[in-house]
């Protein structure tokens, strides 16, 4: 707004521009709302589904239904406040980039270059408007999973903080999604993008992957069985007697000398544990005593090999090649449609099976409302099939060039049946799965509207 125009404000326009300007945030993202008129149309039209019976796949009564919702993602998140409000479990992701590379991002109905202006502002507004929706679908002890790369990775980051606070931050992945190639990258080889993960509440639990103890690294035994040592004396950092004072105690060796703990700087040191679990220890020879190269006495304390104990895996922050890269999920819509360049960079199947893993119980809902090829739905498929899980999955994607009637819908309905590539017969991975469009119903509060309502939410109520 030009300072000009203030001349002509009323006091009360004057009044309300000024607290306007007071709320605006001092800190923080800020950016120009833009209006999108597929959220206009919400006011004026109450967004409902229409099943298309005729792409229907029932493969097994006893299971649940499997969802693709063909329309516009906000009308989709709509609908599915309705029907799945705090039920969905896990929601991945992978949305426009907003590279500034054409036909890659579209903003009421015009794709959004380089040379636009606001192509930050549309981006933001066009997140934020389906991020608040979809956190709403999220149980508490659910998880949200976001892809993107350099171009957004800074005010995804942002946005997600204000719409998931701060401090429900899991954190983030990078994932190595190409080897070679990039020679033509301006300044080094652009190898990766980020993952952003939040969770609704400190309720989520990342599961960790276990497995059991080696029994080879149990290099040690006694008649009590296999055995590795431990110092006992505190190493590192806080290894200083003035660090814990009361855990600087005297022990008794087995020539009946009174040890004390040095650190490793040669200084008074401190015991790992208290005089309590000291005691506990000798009492019960728990300390293997050994000496170093100057005869003096080294306490260390004996763990014992259990065959039943798991040990946690902790997965590293970089996922280099934990799972595939664009090229195998590439390779899997070739092999699926037997020609290439089906479509651009989709995720790889075994990215998703990850995030499935480390996240969900067999039972879970799972949501991506940016579907594309569908690369979330055959990933639910593929890890049911491992786990003899029940997973459902939920994907909405328009039909922008026919991506949901000529790829996401095709792959899918092979998958659950079966098919030949020119390599091998693929099993079906047995499932069942409702198809449906987004649709309509005027606000107008006359019979005629109320009538047709009540007749065309039918699929809604059912799906709730």
């Amino acid at each position: 707004m030009k300072i000009n125009k203030y001349e002509n404000f009323s006091k009360k326009e004057l009044i309300d521009e000024i607290t306007k300007l007071k709320k605006r945030k001092k800190f923080g993202l800020v950016w120009e709302d833009k209006k999108e008129k597929v959220i206009e149309d919400c006011k004026i039209n109450f967004p409902i589904l229409d099943e298309i019976k005729k792409k229907e796949i029932i493969k097994d009564q006893k299971l649940n239904h499997n969802i693709i919702i063909e329309g516009d993602n906000y009308h989709s998140l709509s609908v599915l406040n309705y029907t799945h409000s705090e039920k969905v479990d896990l929601i991945y992701i992978d949305p426009p980039y907003n590279t500034g590379k054409s036909k890659e991002f579209k903003f009421n109905d015009k794709w959004v270059d380089a040379n636009d202006g606001y192509r930050h502002s549309k981006w933001l507004s066009f997140m934020n408007k389906r991020l608040v929706l979809a956190k709403n679908l999220l149980k508490k002890t659910g998880v949200i999973i976001l892809s993107i790369d350099n171009n957004e990775f800074y005010n995804l980051k942002n946005l997600c903080d204000h719409i998931f606070k701060e401090n429900n931050f899991v954190g983030s992945l990078i994932w190595r999604k190409k080897e070679g190639g990039g020679q033509t990258d301006d300044y080094f080889v652009t190898e990766h993008e980020y993952v952003l993960i939040y969770q609704k509440s400190n309720l989520f639990k990342w599961k960790d992957e276990t497995i059991l103890e080696d029994e080879k690294k149990f290099t040690k035994e006694d008649k009590f069985g296999k055995f590795v040592t431990v110092n006992l004396a505190k190493w590192g950092a806080g290894s200083r007697k003035e660090d814990r004072p009361t855990m600087h105690y005297s022990i008794k060796s087995p020539d009946g000398k009174r040890i004390f703990p040095i650190a490793p700087d040669g200084n008074d040191g401190r015991w790992r544990v208290g005089k309590k679990r000291m005691d506990y220890l000798n009492d019960n020879n728990l300390i293997y005593w050994s000496k170093n190269s100057e005869n003096d006495w080294i306490a260390k304390e004996k763990i014992y090999f259990d065959a039943d104990k798991k040990i946690k895996i902790k997965e590293r922050s970089i996922l280099y090649d934990v799972v595939g890269g664009t090229a195998e999920g590439t390779n899997e819509l070739t092999e699926i449609f037997g020609k290439k360049d089906i479509f651009e960079n989709p995720k790889p199947t075994s990215l998703i099976e990850f995030f499935l893993k480390h996240t969900t119980e067999p039972n879970a809902i799972i949501l991506d409302f940016f579907a594309g090829s569908g690369s979330t739905g055959h990933a639910v498929l593929k890890y049911n099939s491992l786990d003899n899980g029940q997973r459902k999955f939920i994907l909405c994607t328009n039909n922008e060039d026919n991506i949901c009637d000529k790829v996401c819908y095709p792959r899918i309905s092979k998958i659950i049946n079966g098919y030949k590539s020119k390599k091998r017969n693929y099993k079906p991975f047995i499932s069942n799965l409702k198809y449906f469009k987004t649709s309509f119903i005027p606000f107008s509060d006359n019979d005629k509207n109320k009538l047709l309502l009540t007749q065309r939410v039918t699929e809604m109520l059912c799906i709730k």
